[in-house]
């Protein structure tokens, strides 16, 4: 990997303030990052929609199923795109295209889980993310080294049960600080 040691699997976990509002005090799940780049979603982006709105905006199924869950910004990129996230034993036997993002974390892009969802056939925990966070090779190291993330390991945990609004605080005490650890006012300085 040339020099670049892979921060995923991991959360990487927004400094405040980040001065960019697609990841203003945003929690990512890392999935990818090597010498050509990283990839990953915000899983505490704000809600878009529901599930049961986009089975019928991808016109999936009988609109009369009642699915619960949110859908989410999962980042500035392709937001056309939609993935789903659910806990690892959850898993859809027989479709292709999921795969386990850590330990207890699987992920996916396939219209065949969608299209088992609408069966009723959903994974209790999953939510779906729209869109994804990219990074170009070296951008992550550029962005840590300047301060803007806190790189960290991830459990499934972290993912599924700790509530959206609460996931960066928490985040923060999972490692033993909190956000005010990497604020950078000197009073007095001239």
């Amino acid at each position: 990997m040339c020099g670049v040691t892979s921060l995923a699997p991991g959360l990487l976990i927004a400094a405040p303030p980040l001065g960019d509002p697609n990841f203003d005090r945003s929690v990512v799940l890392l999935a990818q990052h090597d010498a050509d780049g990283a990839f990953g979603w915000i899983i505490n982006g704000r809600d878009v929609m529901t599930l049961e709105d986009l089975l019928e905006r991808a016109d999936i199924g009988d609109p009369r199923v009642d699915t619960d869950g949110a859908v989410r910004i999962g980042g500035p990129v392709s937001q056309e795109q939609v993935w789903l996230i659910y806990r690892t034993e959850e898993k859809l036997p027989d479709i292709d295209g999921q795969f386990e993002v850590c330990d207890g974390v699987t992920a996916t892009a396939s219209r065949k889980v969608l299209e088992a969802v609408a069966e009723g056939r959903m994974p209790p925990s999953l939510f779906g993310l729209v869109g994804y966070a990219g990074w170009a090779p070296s951008q992550l190291e550029d962005e840590i080294r300047a301060g803007a993330w806190l790189p960290t390991d991830v459990d499934a945990a972290m993912v599924f049960e700790v509530v959206r609004e609460e996931l960066w605080t928490k985040a923060y005490e999972r490692i033993g600080t909190s956000a005010l650890a990497f604020t950078t006012r000197t009073v007095g300085s001239a």
